[in-house]
């Protein structure tokens, strides 16, 4: 066995190389000569003892004991470890193991320094990153807005005209926004160094705004446009589970501002008014039917709203057509 193929990591090489070599031969000795070598007693005095040696044959004995004992002495010397293997071969391979490691580690060693340098370009990432973070909070150009005020609040009316937007300095857009961060932008219209610019009935809701140039931007500014007034014109007649004639029976209600023409349908009782059975129009405060078939009835009498721009209805439930 050549103990330079072994694993110089195994353990079970080198089990036995703190203690003393044990003898390959020991327990067939110890089987074939039981009865006369104990293990605590002394085994020449036993050979004399032992009623099957005569004295005359005492110097074979010995020379037979001497020859045991060279051949079991050189059994042990031909079969120990440190017959087969070089020392020096040992202490070799160790110091060539060390020598691969230390080269391995010192080829390794850039490579596991090079990560050190990406923190360096992450901070610097980082700082030109906060530096520049202010300059997008606020205006940069030479822009400077009037009106409305941030925050301003009005109801949606048509019949109050646009809504006005003025700032100092002439600007080529002006954007407009539903977020505070101007993403997306939901109108841009172009103004040729306009001053001044008139929104067309904004709808209700929070709006954002802002005017660019070619030296950059105004400031972001907010505005409010609350849901439009309803109109009031209360019906007079006919109430909820009243009558009505059928032929020059009269629906009548109170006049409302800024109200452009009333209408009056009837759908059968439960249903939608989206195809009525009969409709009637008029400018005035109430209608007479004519040709109505008798039956049960919903009454819907609508305004339709000049603030607004859309109509506007009230409904009478029940009613007996006779």
């Amino acid at each position: 066995m050549n103990d330079n193929n072994m694993d110089p990591n195994s353990n079970a090489a080198f089990s036995q190389s703190s203690g003393a070599q044990s003898n390959p031969f020991t327990g067939e000795l110890k089987g074939e000569f039981s009865s006369d070598f104990g293990t605590n007693t002394n085994a020449v005095s036993q050979i004399f003892k032992s009623g099957g040696f005569a004295s005359e044959n005492k110097p074979r004995l010995i020379i037979l004991a001497l020859l045991t004992v060279a051949i079991v002495g050189f059994a042990y010397w031909y079969l120990s470890p440190s017959a087969e293997t070089d020392p020096s071969a040992e202490v070799a391979d160790e110091a060539e193991a060390e020598d691969e490691a230390a080269a391995t580690d010192s080829e390794a060693a850039p490579a596991e320094a090079a990560p050190v340098a990406a923190p360096a370009a992450n901070t610097a990432d980082k700082a030109a990153t906060t530096k520049a973070a202010p300059a997008e909070s606020v205006a940069t150009g030479d822009i400077k807005l009037l009106s409305p005020a941030p925050g301003a609040n009005q109801a949606y009316d048509e019949t109050q005209g646009p809504a006005e937007f003025q700032w100092e300095g002439a600007a080529d857009h002006i954007l407009f926004s539903r977020s505070a961060t101007m993403e997306p932008v939901i109108r841009s219209v172009g103004l040729n160094g306009a001053t001044s610019f008139s929104f067309e009935n904004p709808y209700p809701g929070t709006w954002y705004w802002q005017v660019k140039n070619a030296s950059g931007a105004s400031e972001i500014r907010s505005f409010k446009i609350a849901a439009p007034d309803r109109r009031s014109f209360p019906v007079s007649q006919p109430t909820p589970g009243g009558s009505l004639s059928g032929n020059g029976g009269v629906v009548s209600w109170q006049a409302g501002e800024k109200i452009a023409r009333y209408s009056v349908e009837f759908a059968p009782a439960g249903q939608s008014f989206a195809n009525p059975a009969f409709r009637f129009g008029t400018s005035g405060t109430s209608v007479a039917v004519q040709g109505v078939t008798p039956g049960s009835y919903d009454v819907r009498v609508g305004a339709f709203s000049e603030v607004a721009g859309r109509w506007e209805w009230q409904i009478i439930q029940g009613v007996t057509v006779q």
